[in-house]
């Protein structure tokens, strides 16, 4: 078991936000993300529709922007969640 001041579950759109967002605010709270998935696809059609994104291989969101705000990261699935205990 990891120890972290803030843990976001999901690394799509709202993770990522929440996560640089919670660094910018709070740059001496460690912050975890974890997902399931290896990397994550671009959320919105934005890019699609003014044809900055050429090709399939460019539809992956970088993990650049969360390590470099200082997100930690982790690959795995999480099942379940006591609030109570914390963990």
């Amino acid at each position: 078991m990891e120890k972290t001041h803030v843990l976001i579950i999901g690394g799509s759109a709202a993770g990522i936000v929440a996560a640089v967002t919670t660094k910018s605010f709070y740059p001496d709270k460690s912050v975890l993300l974890v997902r399931k998935e290896k990397s994550m696809m671009v959320p919105c059609g934005i890019p699609y529709i003014f044809g900055t994104l050429d090709y399939s291989d460019q539809n992956q969101v970088s993990d650049a922007a969360l390590t470099d705000a200082g997100v930690t990261l982790k690959q795995t699935e999480i099942t379940s969640i006591d609030p109570e205990k914390r963990i």
